[in-house]
């Protein structure tokens, strides 16, 4: 029998509050924006009661954070056996891995937005109702996602790596 833990999900406003509230204060102690002392603590409250009373922003913490955990644990992994394989990690850690890291949270942060916000921007996305949404953007969106202007964008993709490729051989 799986665990029951849907009673988490009624602290979740409580649960919210705090991250964003740890996590402002984290911010100004570190840069120093307004000084020490409790100012930090008060600008850090109220950004968390603002956050909590935005109910998508709830929603948000919601969908995106057992993500990054997801990510967090990938990660660890992958150094874990990155490091069981090569002597030197230094020759790993480089800076490719900060740039793969910040990529993959910005899918997740995107992706968690877009289901979110999704009744937002739903009309606008591919594969969606074209109901709801301001006539000329869906005329936009159904000319960026026709055959003829992904294959036009597709050809210029394959002529741009076609034209590096050549160029770096020289």
């Amino acid at each position: 029998m799986a665990l029951d833990y849907t009673w988490l999900s009624q602290g979740m406003p409580l649960f919210g509050f705090f991250l964003v509230f740890f996590i402002m204060y984290a911010i100004l102690a570190k840069t120093k924006i307004l000084g020490e002392g409790f100012i930090n603590i008060f600008v850090s409250a109220i950004f968390a009661i603002v956050f909590i009373t935005f109910s998508p922003g709830i929603e948000y913490v919601q969908v995106i954070l057992p993500w990054f955990s997801i990510l967090i644990i990938a990660l660890f992994l992958l150094l874990l056996i990155v490091g069981f394989s090569q002597k030197d990690m230094s020759k790993f850690m480089a800076p490719w891995l900060a740039w793969v890291f910040i990529a993959f949270l910005a899918i997740i942060i995107i992706s968690a937005a877009l289901v979110v916000f999704n009744p937002m921007f739903g009309p606008y996305l591919p594969g969606q109702s074209d109901s709801g949404g301001n006539a000329f953007l869906i005329s936009v969106k159904n000319f960026i996602y026709s055959q003829k202007f992904l294959g036009a964008v597709l050809l210029l993709v394959l002529a741009a790596i076609t034209s590096w490729i050549l160029l770096k051989k020289k």
